[in-house]
């Protein structure tokens, strides 16, 4: 049977490995014809995962998928992400901004030119595809780009601090401070597309996880612990596919956590195939 992308072409930044690869392959049991981008194209880096063996899984099942490696830190990378997915495919219908700059370090500490890379990958680079996207959309009639946040975006509460308080202490002892900022600005920006775009049947969101998503890169960087809400990468996957193919009349202007989103709309999680997601073994 026809998914409900069927027809549709997606571009999904960070889809190397993690929450990106996880969408991606989402998307495309559901017909999309879906455009990888990460630096990351072969096996063999420092984390797991690689373009290549996302376009793999993505072919095996039946979908269909192509690579391009860009670093999104570049501009000039950046510039020619979506001519080449238009050469490939003829068209753009989403965009889902998943690639990110991530480092927990003290804000004390934070060099200028790590709070550059964090707004680049974190900021720039969402508004200059959107930017790059926009027209394909309007010729279209219809389009959705998705922004992946972060619960670091939250504001940490204010004093007097409990230090028992697990937002304080993670706050305080995690340094998520650059990241939380830029994540932040980036649902600033996502609310801000919707608006200026809500005459346009073209949705804009900013989705993050409840807490954490044990994927490579989020087990690398760390700073999170036992105490924690770790979701399953299937749970964001399923979520990104609820917010592009609903119509933006619905759904759009929206800054959500994956978990309440889908009990909102009443939409079990589901595994990447499309199929009904395995128990976890106890």
């Amino acid at each position: 049977m026809p998914g409900i992308l069927q027809g549709r072409v997606a571009i999904v930044t960070g889809a190397s490995r993690g929450i990106g690869a996880a969408i991606a392959r989402r998307f495309a049991a559901e017909g999309a014809r879906v455009a990888l981008v990460a630096r990351t194209a072969e096996p063999g880096g420092p984390l797991a995962g690689s373009l290549s063996e996302t376009i793999a899984a993505i072919t095996a099942a039946g979908g269909e998928a192509i690579a391009i490696q860009a670093n999104l830190a570049d501009p000039e990378d950046r510039a020619r992400i979506v001519p080449e997915a238009v050469a490939r495919f003829g068209r753009v219908d989403i965009l889902v901004n998943n690639a990110a700059w991530s480092r927990f370090i003290p804000i004390w500490e934070a060099q200028p030119r790590q709070i550059a890379l964090a707004f680049q990958m974190n900021l720039h680079a969402p508004q200059e595809l959107s930017q790059a996207v926009l027209p394909y959309m309007r010729e279209s009639g219809a389009g959705w780009i998705l922004n992946i946040s972060s619960a670091t975006a939250d504001l940490p509460p204010p004093a007097p601090y409990d230090p028992a308080d697990r937002k304080v202490a993670y706050n305080r002892d995690g340094h998520p401070t650059v990241y939380g900022t830029s994540k932040a600005a980036l649902d600033r920006l996502s609310a801000g597309w919707a608006v200026e775009l809500c005459g346009e049947n073209i949705a804009v969101n900013a989705l993050a996880p409840v807490g954490a998503v044990a994927s490579e890169g989020a087990l690398a960087v760390g700073g999170w612990d036992e105490r924690d809400h770790i979701e399953p990468v299937e749970a964001m996957a399923e979520a990104a596919l609820q917010l592009c193919h609903r119509p933006a009349s619905e759904l759009s202007g929206q800054v959500v956590r994956s978990l309440p989103l889908l009990e909102r709309l009443g939409v079990p999680i589901r595994a990447l195939d499309g199929g009904p997601l395995a128990p976890v073994a106890a």
